[in-house]
């Protein structure tokens, strides 16, 4: 059984608002949310992959080709229906006439559109590939990746040099000939950081590191991004080596006391980091219906911008983040049920080949 590590939960649940807001300005009129967006992504993207690298290291095991399939079938059910839901959903809306941001009328073109349904967006140059779900793209071949990597790696440096070593051959293909998207290499330390994170943490050398450690190299962090041009990829490398650093320490310094159980979240929380990834998918589509409803109901002539703008954000959020929770439960129930017949039809068939078989033998005999 999986360890519920409580920090993981408020991780995510912080990522997920963190990203809300920085795309809420695409939704507001509000200058502070203009100013910040870049950070508010930063962070909440950031946490996100941190997360995704620490659990893939901590709750699988790669030793052998089963493992590997195994992983890869877990990943699967748990990201492709509700990806292709948000992708149903988004396609929808565009055909019918909702201006959903961020989706670059994914109707027009049919090839990339394809390619976003098996998830290969990782693959295509950003300059090409849509807005929207870039994410789940550079994820799938993050664990495409680092699955081969934790398979051949034997200790702590193979599992750094296998790292590193990796991601030439994306370089390559992004230089030549003009693939793969920038994030993938953006957020490839940070990814890295988490599964180094989730690998050290029964080192010696790591067990005498104290919060102070830790603050300290969170504000060295918070300066050097202030100072940092993210529209250069040599920035984003050094921004990211020094992200690398922060949460390598700090996670391991919190880890080290999760299974003691020295606060109890509360169940929203919990409910909050369960939902995250149904939030992300569909925080955009659930926003462009709460505007749309909100100026149906409501005239011009009473509807100022500043109301427009505080009704977003003190009903507008929760909508979304309520109806991303429910979402997941209904899709999780369906999925449910759907698997339940496919097995009870796999028993049946199994236990009437039984039957057919001592009948056979009864024949024999």
């Amino acid at each position: 059984m999986v360890t519920r590590i409580q920090e993981i939960d408020v991780l995510r649940s912080v990522a997920i608002i963190f990203i809300i807001f920085a795309h809420i300005d695409s939704f507001t009129s509000l200058p502070i949310f203009d100013e910040l967006d870049e950070i508010f992504a930063f962070f909440g993207i950031s946490i996100f992959f941190f997360i995704s690298g620490f659990l893939m290291q901590k709750n699988n095991n790669f030793a052998t080709d089963k493992d590997v399939s195994f992983f890869f079938k877990k990943r699967v059910l748990k990201i492709y229906p509700l990806y292709w839901l948000s992708i149903v959903a988004i396609y929808a809306m565009d055909k019918i006439g909702f201006d959903v941001v961020y989706s670059n009328d994914i109707a027009a073109d049919k090839f990339l559109l394809l390619s976003y349904i098996f998830g290969f967006q990782g693959l295509i140059h950003e300059d090409y590939a849509l807005s929207v779900w870039w994410f789940v793209g550079v994820i799938l071949l993050y664990y495409f990746l680092f699955s081969i990597i934790l398979h051949y790696s034997k200790s702590f440096g193979g599992l750094l040099a296998y790292s590193f070593f990796m991601v030439l051959p994306l370089l390559f293909l992004r230089n030549e000939f003009n693939l793969v998207n920038v994030n993938v290499f953006s957020y490839y330390f940070i990814f890295i950081a988490g599964i180094l994170s989730a690998a050290a943490e029964n080192l010696e050398s790591f067990k005498k590191i104290t919060l102070s450690y830790s603050v300290l190299l969170l504000s060295f962090l918070l300066m050097s991004y202030l100072g940092i041009n993210t529209n250069y990829l040599s920035d984003i490398s050094k921004r990211d080596l020094v992200f690398l650093i922060f949460v390598l320490i700090f996670t391991l310094y919190n880890i080290k006391f999760s299974c003691q159980n020295k606060f109890k979240i509360p169940m929203s929380v919990q409910k909050l980091a369960d939902s995250s990834y149904s939030i992300y998918l569909f925080h955009i589509p659930l926003l462009t219906l709460f505007q749309s409803f909100i100026l149906m109901s409501f005239s011009l002539e009473i509807l100022n911008r500043h109301l427009f703008d505080y009704l977003t954000l003190f009903l507008g959020i929760p909508f979304t983040l309520f109806s991303g929770y429910f979402i997941m439960i209904y899709l999780d129930k369906l999925c449910n049920k759907y698997k339940k017949k496919f097995n009870i039809i796999h028993i049946r068939h199994f236990i009437g080949l039984m039957r057919q078989i001592m009948k056979n033998r009864d024949f024999v005999k």
